[in-house]
């Protein structure tokens, strides 16, 4: 039963470790280094965004036939 016990420890403990390292990568990604790698992002996020509807539009545009 004590190996039992012991077992779960050392996962509790593994589990923990993991848990720290993954909140540190969290609080990384989520702040930029400055303002203009933020706004940079952003503008790629709305080319991304534009150019998803550019196609979506052409395939419309295939399909009606207009």
């Amino acid at each position: 039963m004590e190996e039992v016990t012991e077992k779960l420890d050392q996962i509790n403990q593994t589990l923990e470790k993991h848990n720290e390292i993954a909140q540190k990568k969290l609080e990384i990604m989520k702040k930029p280094e400055n303002k203009i790698i933020r706004i940079l992002e952003v503008l790629m996020l709305l080319a991304g965004a534009l150019g998803i509807l550019t196609t979506a539009d052409l395939i419309r545009r295939w399909l009606i036939g207009g």
